[in-house]
């Protein structure tokens, strides 16, 4: 896998162009919660123990979310890692392992490509934990998702990160949209959200969710990112999500079996 934070700045620039067609980002190794230096992190353990529909996919390879009995939505270049590592492919509801099956991955999705996303099958339905819906509507931008994942850690205004395998949460509001994707910035305090955060490197395939009704949909698929002001995942980094409205009819048709799962050969 490539680096998440070494796309180019000019990639930065086009996608906030008026107008702009979605640019690509170089996508991450493995998924984090970046948080503020100045919130207490059992605030972002809380939040992320609220989402028991987030997965670990393989080992520190990514998240998913179960968007069915038996189907996780993830990064495309997560499940082609996962399928193709020569290991068998399973998924971590927490302590609980589960077999993938089959992975399908979005047609249109090559490297550097913003049609990062893909559905993994799994072997049998995951008992205890209700599946989220995708969220279909057209208005995302402005609003505050939760973004959700387990592993390497820090705070905005360090480079240092660490690994702990635990799930956090936190928020953050979607600043900008493309056709295929939802852009995030990492705000420094005071700006930004009361438990403002972003994904870092391990956090691919892991959801951004939208509240309607108190009920999480999920909206975005954690894909790549670029550094902020002191590097890779502190404050004025910018992380780009799969948007799923506008892929929500191909994951449909997957669910319902009229897609093809995915041939993997070689080396991820």
């Amino acid at each position: 896998m490539h680096s998440r934070h070494l796309a180019a700045a000019a990639l930065a620039a086009a996608a906030f162009a008026p107008g702009a067609p979605s640019a690509g980002v170089m996508p991450p190794t493995a998924p984090p919660i970046i948080i503020r230096h100045d919130r207490p992190d059992q605030r972002y353990l809380d939040l992320g123990a609220t989402f028991p529909s987030v997965a670990r996919v393989g080992q520190r390879m990514g998240d998913g979310t179960l968007i069915g009995d038996r189907w996780v939505l993830t990064a495309a270049h997560v499940a082609r890692g996962l399928m193709t590592r020569g290991r068998e492919p399973l998924v971590y509801f927490g302590d609980r392992a589960y077999k993938v099956v089959n992975a399908f991955i979005h047609p249109d999705w090559v490297d550097m490509n913003p049609h990062d996303i893909a559905v993994l099958e799994l072997a049998e339905r995951v008992d205890g934990v209700t599946p989220v819906a995708l969220y279909r509507d057209s208005n995302e931008r402005g609003q505050v998702a939760t973004l959700v994942g387990h592993g390497r850690t820090g705070v905005g205004n360090s480079r240092e990160r660490h690994d702990d395998d635990k799930k956090r949460g936190a928020t953050n509001r979607v600043e900008r949209l493309t056709d295929t994707q939802l852009v995030f910035l990492f705000h420094a305090p005071p700006d930004g959200t009361d438990l403002e955060g972003i994904p870092g490197a391990g956090d691919s395939g892991g959801p951004a969710f939208l509240m309607r009704g108190g009920v999480p949909l999920v909206a975005g698929v954690s894909s790549a990112g670029e550094p902020g002001n002191d590097g890779p995942g502190t404050y004025g980094a910018l992380d780009y999500f799969t948007r799923v409205s506008t892929h929500a009819a191909w994951v449909a048709r997957v669910i319902e079996g009229k897609e093809q799962p995915s041939v993997f050969t070689g080396r991820p």
